[in-house]
């Protein structure tokens, strides 16, 4: 075979290491238009886990790789004047120039022929190849001429980053929250070198796009933008400089690809996805993409099930990045929302901030981060002893809860005109006595006319008085509280709404929940919402919480703050965020999808909020709850199929109730 890359940076330099040591007779070109020693940037880090595959793909360049790595096991959080350290994360860093140089020399060693110095601007240009790698990084010509294809998005996002390095010898990952007249200033900042007297570390600042104006880098020279930085961070830098290399002012471009590869071309490392800075992992995936594409090129017959293969295999790994990546850097967009929780809070925010770490993994990293925020959260509730974080109270609109934990809505139906029988009892008595704070019903019809075919209902005498046994059940047997979700699908809404909602009070329940996914409120503007919320406010008892259903995939983050702050006004008590299945695929990895934008709605509007989605375990729900993402977590399936969930997440704690 003859293999092309296009692009000579760590993607294309890793695969054609990898091939001639798999099939030395295969003949591996790559075209890198610029000079062997140009490159642009600082350090690369990696995680103990990633040197672990590059070990396993090919010990002697992880050897080499590893001898130059600058080592560190903690991170600093600097934040309004405390220090704040994590231990046990395990990452390494190295210079990007040193890494380039190590893969160089060992491609060359093997038999890679490396064009340095020559531009290809069009794949025929290539020559004769049965497989050309498009590694020509995020702004990729190849993958913007194969487009319709390929199908590339690319989401620009708001922040402004620069990329810097300093002499400042960084003992740990280290975030630096500057607050200065301009606005709050991020910095990312890691060590690279540390050979004798030499030392080296990234510098990365970012901001937000009105703090970044207010402070003057608007059409700002390289030497303008060190010369600021340098004033703004006098006090953190002391005697040390920074450095530029090619740093100008970016915003971050997260791509994506409905597919990577076309005919014979494939797509590598940032030309096919990227990652934010913030989780660094850019040059993991590009090797990593380098590991499974020489994978498939070895199993498979032809290139064309190679590259398929390929896809199928690595795409759910990316993806799975991507959608960390991308909670993380919204956590970073979004700072200033956390600016007034206590220091452990935050810090515990932005330690989990990628929704991909549990609050057993705090515990295990840093114990004493996660018992602070225990101990916060207790206290505020009027505990002395720290406790597991799903099972602090609380009180919302007047609602005093057990605990964190709530049964999300579950469609039962096969009622007998709106009314239910013992299956509802039955179903939602045994999860109340599981030991949830909180149990929702399906959704409720307020009339039935236009609702589906078995829906309960609350339109009539006879449906209030079957709740009404299901509600005292409730109270009677357990300490949970029980709330009605209730949807309107024909007529005038704002009255039947408020019709069904004395209903509602006359049957006991505790919360009251509109449900905007369904019905006439799912079509339904903003006004025509508040105009709802207003007159079942009015006619819901007053000393009882109401909740409004907001599905993540249906409303841009911006308007869902905006219309939170209207409910906020309104008197709603609580925003309940639910994500479709679709968001868990495409927003959080299946994880979490719904935290997001209960994050912001709460930390943003200063409205309570639920989530109800996907929830991989006990301990991610602590882990929102502690990061005061969100106030309450619904179970769907968990405790559908589990009524214990509950008493088993307490009994693996440790905790007694």
């Amino acid at each position: 075979m003859r293999i092309v890359s296009i692009g000579g940076g760590p993607a294309g330099l890793y695969l054609g290491i990898l091939v001639k040591l798999t099939a030395p007779k295969h003949q591996v070109v790559i075209y890198e238009r610029n000079k062997p020693d140009d490159t642009f940037g600082f350090g690369v880090v990696f995680s103990d886990a990633t040197l672990g595959h590059l070990a396993a793909a090919d010990p002697e360049t992880h050897a080499a790789i590893t001898r130059g790595f600058a080592r560190w096991d903690d991170i600093e959080i600097h934040f309004r004047g405390e220090v704040m350290r994590s231990t046990g994360h395990g990452f390494c860093g190295i210079e990007r120039h040193a890494l380039l140089a190590i893969l160089q020399r060992r491609a060359v060693e093997l038999g890679v022929e490396i064009r340095y110095e020559h531009e290809i601007r069009e794949l025929a240009d290539v020559g004769p190849a049965d497989l050309i790698v498009a590694a020509d990084g995020v702004a990729s010509w190849v993958r913007d001429r194969l487009a319709p294809h390929l199908k590339p998005t690319v989401d620009v996002r708001p922040n402004k980053f620069v990329w810097l390095g300093t002499t400042v010898p960084y003992r740990a990952f280290t975030f630096l929250f500057k607050e200065t007249p301009y606005g709050l200033f991020r910095v990312h900042a890691y060590r690279y070198l540390d050979r004798g007297d030499s030392t080296g570390s990234t510098f990365i600042v970012e901001c937000r796009p009105d703090t970044w104006a207010r402070a003057g880098f608007e059409g700002a020279s390289e030497d303008e933008t060190v010369a600021k930085l340098e004033a703004i961070f006098a006090e953190e830098l002391g005697p040390h400089r920074l450095i530029k290399n090619r740093s100008i002012w970016r915003n971050f471009p997260t791509v994506r690809c409905k597919t990577w590869h076309h005919d014979n071309v494939v797509l590598l490392g940032d030309a096919a996805h990227t990652a934010h800075f913030s989780i660094g992992s850019g040059t993991k995936l590009a090797m990593e993409d380098a590991i499974a594409l020489r994978d498939a090129l070895i199993e498979e017959p032809d290139v064309e099930s190679a590259l398929a293969t390929y896809e199928v295999r690595r795409r759910p790994d990316v993806e799975s990045i991507q959608a960390a990546a991308q909670a993380s850097l919204e956590w970073f967009e979004g700072t200033e929302r956390y600016l007034g929780l206590p220091a452990s809070q935050f810090a515990y925010s932005l330690a989990t901030r990628s929704l991909r770490v549990s609050h057993a993994s705090v515990a295990r990293r840093d114990p004493p981060l996660a018992r602070a925020v225990e101990q916060l959260l207790a206290q505020g509730a009027g505990r002395a002893e720290p406790t597991p974080p799903m099972f602090v109270p609380v009180t919302l609109g007047g609602m005093a809860l057990a605990n964190r934990l709530a049964l999300a809505p579950w469609t039962l139906g096969g009622t007998d005109g709106g009314i239910i029988g013992d299956g509802h009892l039955v179903f939602l008595g045994g999860r109340a006595t599981g030991g949830v704070g909180l149990v929702m019903t399906e959704t409720v019809a307020a009339e039935l006319e236009g609702a589906p075919a078995g829906m309960p209902g609350l339109a009539s005498d006879d449906q209030v008085v079957a709740w009404r046994r299901v509600v005292d059940f409730v109270h009677e047997r357990s300490p949970a509280k029980i709330g009605a979700q209730l949807a309107v699908f024909a007529g005038d809404a704002p009255t039947i709404l408020a019709a069904a909602a004395q209903r509602a009070g006359f049957a006991g329940f505790d919360l009251l929940q509109l449900q905007t996914g369904v019905g006439a409120l799912a079509k339904a503007s903003a006004d025509e919402l508040c105009a709802a919320v207003s007159a079942v406010r009015a006619a819901w008892p007053a000393d009882r919480p109401l909740s409004v259903r907001l599905v993540a995939t249906a409303i841009l983050a911006d308007a869902a703050v905006a219309l939170a702050r209207r409910l906020r006004d309104l008197g709603v008590a609580l925003v309940w965020v639910a994500a479709v299945a679709e968001a868990a695929a495409a927003d959080a990895g299946g994880r979490l999808p719904a935290a997001p934008l209960a994050d912001r709605i709460r930390n943003e509007a200063g409205i309570p909020t639920a989530i109800e989605g996907a929830v991989a375990s006990a301990s991610d729900v602590d882990a929102v709850i502690a990061a005061a993402r969100c106030d309450l977590v619904a179970l769907d399936r968990a405790l559908v199929y589990d009524p214990g969930f509950a008493h088993r997440a307490a009994e693996a704690t440790g905790y007694s109730r």
